[in-house]
């Protein structure tokens, strides 16, 4: 997912904006995060948990959200098949959630998913989840009426195209169909083996079909029922969404403990120093850190006394300066772009805008995802190479660089300009709203450098590599318009590949190969920086997906 602020997620947009909390590994010279946690104690129902969101959310149902703000409310209510969850290690996986059980074909083109019996969607609906619910959901979803940005999820089902919607409307996804009352077969238009890593996407959630035709689109996207264990109660724009405890619940083990989440929703460019002050007053039990305020933050008492947890949360995304392959300037220009590379100073920015949050990137695929291989750029930070390969080009015209509207990127902008001027590169910065910022990128006609970042959907080296540097996707998916036969096969190759480290070892190979040819230089691996009162609240982890399980949190 393309990254602005609030985060995207999905092939559809991923500029980076976040304010000061990134998400890795490790840190830019600072110290890691600290805190005392201590004892939880026992987990007890009741009571409400005030979970504040920084933007109001695009969409809070599957087939439109593709925002943090939004999927973060739909992870509370929606389930499907397959849920992601965090390991041992660190990494995340696809569990079964409304699946039992899963065959896989030896081609790993047919999937047959078992469902569990007595899921149940939440009130009005109260009926029982079957598996034609799927194939009605996932069909809402793929229709080219709906427009959904998150679709591509499901391109590789027969009766799709490579956009993820229907290739043919009257027939829908010809690879879906319900054998019987608890048997989803879903055949795909080629190899995939970690198709059903994908499923944990929101996108691909179970929604009651028949009663959203019933009471219409505009009134589900405002109160749209699902299977999970809260329930929307109501959702006020710009102000705030409730959550209810779901009382028909069908999974006992996991039903939430409190019995209200309260999302006050807080909209504006001081919306973050706003969530802040209410943290501390005591109106909200979680937030986001102001920018500049992180060294602050680590270092006050209600920290270093355990009443806050003050932690630096792993997270599956990534930072970079785009480079469009169409440009007459830099898309024949290799020597260029590598020059580029050399000197996008990435340790200034993690240290000076950042405060030490976000991590120095050696790649495209972050720490955390399962096959990470580190040190995959080429083209590490190093002027005297920069230096070089500028002097052995006589002249280099004035570049231009543009970023999204925001003061966060303006920094970030304004430190990387400095960084290439060192070496004899002058770049001139432009910004613009993300509206407009996005329709000139897919555009290609006018850019040259630009702010980009990715926002795991799928916890997959596959999803940093496929969606952005495919030659069909890339327009939209990295907006490079990048293009290499290679990379294509051997991404090809990989989603064919059975197993683990074979697998592995083929997008390890298309990683170097996009990053040998620049089609971007990757500036940083994002971490969340987070606060939450240990004082008042239990259970709460903020995961590499950038998700919280509510239904774990308690109210002390």
């Amino acid at each position: 997912m393309n990254n602005l602020n609030p985060r995207w997620r999905g092939l559809f947009v991923v500029v980076a904006v976040l304010v000061c909390a990134g998400f890795l590994l490790g840190a830019c010279g600072s110290k890691s995060t600290s805190t005392k946690a201590g004892n939880e104690g026992t987990p007890k129902p009741g009571g409400v948990y005030n979970y504040a969101l920084g933007a109001n959310p695009v969409a809070i149902e599957p087939q439109q959200a593709l925002e943090s703000e939004g999927i973060q409310v739909a992870h509370q209510v929606f389930q499907g098949l397959m849920r992601y969850e965090l390991q041992p290690d660190g990494g995340m996986k696809a569990v079964p959630c409304i699946a039992e059980s899963v065959d896989t074909s030896p081609d790993l083109t047919t999937f047959t998913f078992h469902l569990k019996h007595g899921v149940m969607f939440q009130p009005p609906v109260n009926r029982e989840v079957t598996a034609q619910d799927f194939v009605d959901s996932w069909n809402r979803v793929t229709d080219p009426n709906a427009n959904s940005p998150v679709s591509y999820i499901l391109a590789p089902i027969q009766g799709a195209n490579d956009g993820g919607y229907q290739a043919d409307p009257a027939k829908g996804l010809t690879g879906v169909k319900a054998l019987d009352k608890y048997t989803l077969q879903v055949k795909l238009r080629y190899p995939f083996a970690e198709f059903v890593q994908t499923l944990g996407h929101t996108v691909a959630a179970v929604t009651p079909v028949d009663y959203i035709k019933k009471i219409g689109e505009k009134a589900w996207a405002l109160k749209p029922v699902g299977t999970g264990p809260y329930m929307v109660e109501k959702w006020v724009p710009n102000q705030y969404i409730d959550l209810v405890k779901n009382p028909t619940y069908w999974d006992k083990n996991t039903a939430g403990y409190v019995d209200k989440i309260h999302m006050p929703i807080f909209t504006g460019a001081e919306s973050t120093q706003t969530m802040f002050l209410e943290f501390e007053k005591g109106v909200l039990d979680y937030s986001d850190v102001p920018p500049g305020l992180v060294r602050k933050t680590l270092g006050m008492p209600q920290v270093t006394s355990g009443k806050w947890t003050a932690k630096m949360y792993p997270a599956l995304a990534v930072n970079w300066v785009g480079m469009n392959m169409k440009d007459p300037v830099l898309g024949k220009n290799l020597a260029l772009r590598q020059a580029i590379c050399y000197s996008t100073d990435q340790a200034s920015v993690c240290n000076i805008i950042s405060e030490g949050v976000d991590v120095p990137a050696t790649g495209i695929i972050p720490v955390g995802v399962p096959g990470y291989r580190p040190g995959q750029d080429p083209y590490p930070f190093d002027t005297q190479k920069a230096k070089d390969l500028v002097a052995g080009m006589g002249s280099v015209p004035t570049l231009n660089y543009w970023f999204n509207t925001d003061p966060q990127g303006e920094k970030n902008a304004e430190v990387l300009q400095a960084g290439w001027k060192a070496v004899g590169i002058n770049v001139k910065l432009s910004n613009y709203e993300w509206a407009t910022y996005l329709d000139k990128l897919s555009k290609g006609d006018q850019d040259q450098m630009f702010r980009m970042g990715w926002i795991a959907d799928y916890p997959s080296m596959d999803n940093f590599t496929y969606p952005l540097f495919q030659s069909a996707n890339s327009r939209v998916g990295s907006y490079t318009f990048y293009s290499n036969k290679n990379v294509d096969q051997l991404l090809q190759t990989a989603r064919g590949t059975a197993d683990d480290t074979q697998r592995h070892d083929l997008y390890a190979q298309a990683e170097k190969l996009i990053l040998a040819d620049a089609p971007v230089a990757p500036v940083f691996f994002y971490r969340d920086f987070r606060v939450s009162n240990t004082q008042r609240v239990g259970g709460y982890y903020h995961d590499p997906m950038g998700f919280t399980d509510m239904w774990k949190v308690w109210v002390k």
